[in-house]
């Protein structure tokens, strides 16, 4: 059991779940459109965007926490593919609306409304869940699948009573879900850390990271300043933002993964990711039916993405069946 005092120390540790990215090259990164979209429901709903912005669209769904800003590692790859690329933030992170007592099942009524409002109504889009978003993109093929044509997992955390390796955070998400008073004041001494020396939390959020990871980050001043806007993006509402996204994470997704209805599915992950382990990966692609698992022995939490942005991207305007790469298994069917 973890101690007031670990407690304390943990803080925001928890926030390379959802990290945020930065392309590393020399040349500046195409800029983000970034503002915010009013729902049915009077709450509005941060965004960014980046890519063709009259090309196929795909919603980007940030880790747990994390915001908008982090589809920036991923910009250029965008452009060249030719997609709309849009992060849209849930309710209490960045620049969207928080409420409390939200659920994951609640999100795709909000990405359905997301859609309706800017000019998507009865179209199918893509879909990425980055990290501890894939609770929320698997949430859409549950409720909405006839709105998607393809949803990626990339770097994805699973249930936490899955029969998987444990990630490193895996610890401190489930002492947030069980201690979130005491969870609480943890972060928020770590957030008054961040406000006044974010380098310093920049550098312990780094701890958690592989070192194919760290050398992404650490080696491109742009990324990094991105990444330090990550970290303040996704606690702009304070500790109880943090706390409700964690514990979500955390806590029963409402729905199992073998019941999920078919869409085109592809799972990314990293073979030296220590947040989401590999086994995260393969119990992915044994619950859903006709999923697609690539591992990358290579990579970490943020490499794999990045690394294979292209490939990924592919998923969304491919017209014919991709070949796979790397270690690919396509799914078994259920037993009938």
């Amino acid at each position: 059991m973890m101690t007031r005092r670990e407690a304390l120390a943990a803080g925001l540790s928890v926030l390379p779940v959802a990290a945020a990215w930065r392309t590393v090259t020399a040349a500046a990164p195409p800029p983000l459109t970034e503002g915010r979209v009013k729902l049915p429901n009077g709450r509005r709903l941060g965004y960014a965007e980046c890519g063709n912005p009259t090309g196929p669209l795909v919603l980007y769904f940030h880790g747990t926490p994390g915001a908008r800003v982090e589809i920036g590692l991923i910009a250029e790859e965008a452009a060249a593919a030719g997609v709309r690329l849009m992060a849209v933030e849930r309710p209490g992170v960045g620049l969207s609306d928080f409420y409390t007592c939200r659920r994951i099942l609640e999100w795709p009524a909000d990405v359905a409304a997301f859609l309706d409002a800017t000019g998507y109504a009865g179209t199918a889009v893509g879909v990425i869940g980055m990290s501890g978003g894939a609770p929320y993109a698997l949430a859409c093929v549950k409720c909405i699948p006839q709105r998607l044509k393809h949803v990626a997992i990339v770097s994805g955390h699973t249930p936490m009573n899955a029969p998987v390796r444990p990630g490193n955070q895996d610890n401190l998400i489930s002492f947030v879900t069980r201690r979130p008073r005491l969870a609480r004041a943890g972060f928020n001494v770590e957030l008054r850390v961040l406000n006044r020396n974010p380098d310093k939390i920049a550098r312990k959020v780094q701890q958690c990271w592989s070192e194919a990871d760290r050398q992404l980050v650490n080696c491109n001043p742009q990324y990094y300043a991105t990444f330090v806007r990550t970290l303040c993006e996704s606690a702009r509402h304070g500790a109880d933002g943090l706390i409700q996204a964690v514990n979500l994470l955390g806590s029963d997704w409402g729905f199992r993964l073998c019941d999920l209805p078919y869409v085109p599915t592809s799972i990314w992950q990293g073979g030296c990711d220590p947040i989401a382990t590999p086994s995260m990966g393969h119990y992915f692609q044994e619950q859903i039916a006709g999923s697609e698992l690539t591992i990358d022995p290579r990579a970490g939490h943020l490499t794999t993405p990045k690394w294979h942005a292209a490939e990924i991207l592919s998923r969304f305007t491919a017209t014919v069946a991709p070949q796979p790469k790397l270690e690919s298994i396509p799914a078994q069917p259920r037993p009938s």
